[in-house]
């Protein structure tokens, strides 16, 4: 991720705008991820500092500073350093240096001293080459820490990862988001939504009169939270858009600049699905879960849901699973809602309270401090509120409870 100082925005009245590349721009700035990406991967195996010279040595034009920074943090942030591990720097330092001190008092007045013969005698104890010794007598400094691994990238894509992440810098510092997906796509909806739960955005979705879906989404300066976080989180969400369809717009309102003055951003794109597989990794706790339920002795099966469940004027549901049995076909939604946000809670409440028809479960923790009573029994939709972690077995309970009251309705 970028930080504010290697975006290269600029604000015009209210509004923060992130030109784009010019074409001859983009031709440099591929000359330099191109270069930068070769210097990782050659230097796999030595130390930061080598890397570092090896960034250093790319050629590019004096006012390109910004991007080139910006593009050696990218490639920087996907390269994993690691201090050696085979031995102990204090403790070899403390050896080493009490052998040379031990040897420059025997050494008479006229005579130079040389560490070779420390270096030596600490080698000789531990059973290393003295080279080994020599490096790495500094080797927990930070500049001396082993390029273990770079996850590869090539330079177009770098460059593309680029112009993202000096949007997604933007949104690091949101008051609010509002994203209006105008044409959306069933399978990209769901992605979409599965990553805003992944994450923990805090959303509100609506269906508008034309059928887009307008998602507004709570930036992490409007919460009392930790806003870092929250804002890379944030930030994370921007790739997923372009699977949600032709024709998305985003509008931010942002705290920009030293002083942190409002302004609003404004993004649009075009569907690039091939940005984003639809194999998101479910939440832990719904992961678990599963594997406990399907180890069970049950009427019931358990799938990952695809469905959206809309109240047409009121919200969207996104549920996490669909329970289905065996012999009535009777299916019940599934919704981890975790210790997330009580106000995340109570929007479900009134969704059911005002129509929501389909059968569905929201499993709360009690952290939130909610009472299963909120909702009147007589009602399709059900609060689970657990301690710990989610019974498999209270889960069922639930389903059965859900199957009864179809069966007397």
């Amino acid at each position: 991720m970028l930080t504010a100082d290697l975006v290269g925005a600029r604000r015009r009245g209210g509004r923060i705008e992130v030109p784009p590349l010019r074409p001859a721009e983009r031709e440099r700035a591929l000359a330099v991820a191109e270069g930068c990406v070769a210097a990782a991967r050659a230097a796999v195996g030595g130390t930061r500092a080598v890397f570092e010279a090896a960034c250093d040595d790319v050629p590019y034009r004096p006012t390109d500073y910004r991007l080139v920074r910006g593009l050696r943090k990218l490639v920087q942030d996907r390269c994993v350093f690691e201090a050696r591990d085979d031995v102990d720097p204090p403790a070899l330092r403390r050896m080493v240096f009490s052998r040379a001190a031990a040897v420059r008092r025997a050494l008479p007045e006229a005579e130079t001293f040389a560490p070779e013969p420390a270096i030596a005698a600490a080698a000789a104890e531990l059973g290393l080459p003295e080279g080994d010794v020599r490096d790495a007598l500094f080797a927990d400094l930070k500049e001396n820490h082993v390029l273990t691994r770079f996850d590869g990238i090539g330079g177009p894509a770098l460059v593309a990862a680029y112009e993202t992440a000096r949007k997604q810098a933007i949104l690091l510092r949101a008051l609010r988001v509002v994203v209006t997906l105008r044409q959306p796509d069933a399978r990209g909806l769901r992605l979409f939504f599965r990553r805003l739960k992944f994450h923990r955005l805090l959303h509100v979705a609506t269906r508008l009169p034309d059928g887009a879906c307008r998602v507004d989404i709570d930036g992490p300066f409007s919460l009392f939270r930790a806003v870092t976080t929250y804002g890379l989180q944030l930030a994370l969400l921007l790739p997923v858009l372009d699977a949600c369809g032709p024709g998305w717009e985003l509008d931010a309102e942002v705290l920009w600049g030293p002083e942190r003055r409002p302004a609003t951003f404004h993004l649009e794109g075009a569907p690039v699905v091939d940005r984003v597989r639809d194999d998101e990794r479910l939440p832990d706790e719904v992961a678990r879960l599963i594997e406990r339920f399907r180890q069970m002795k049950t009427p019931w099966s358990v799938e990952v849901a695809h469905a959206l469940l809309d109240l047409p004027g009121v919200g969207l549901c996104v549920p996490d699973l669909v329970f289905s049995h065996r012999d009535t076909g009777h299916r019940v939604y599934f919704e981890v809602l975790g210790y997330w946000s009580r106000e995340a809670v109570w929007r479900r409440v009134d969704l059911v309270n005002a129509g929501l028809p389909d059968p569905i479960v929201f499993a709360v923790s009690s952290r939130l401090r909610v009472s299963e009573e909120v909702l009147d029994s007589e009602l399709p939709g059900q609060l689970y509120v657990y301690k710990g972690a989610i019974g498999a077995r209270a889960v069922e309970e639930r389903l059965d409870a859900s199957l009864e009251r179809a069966r007397l309705g």
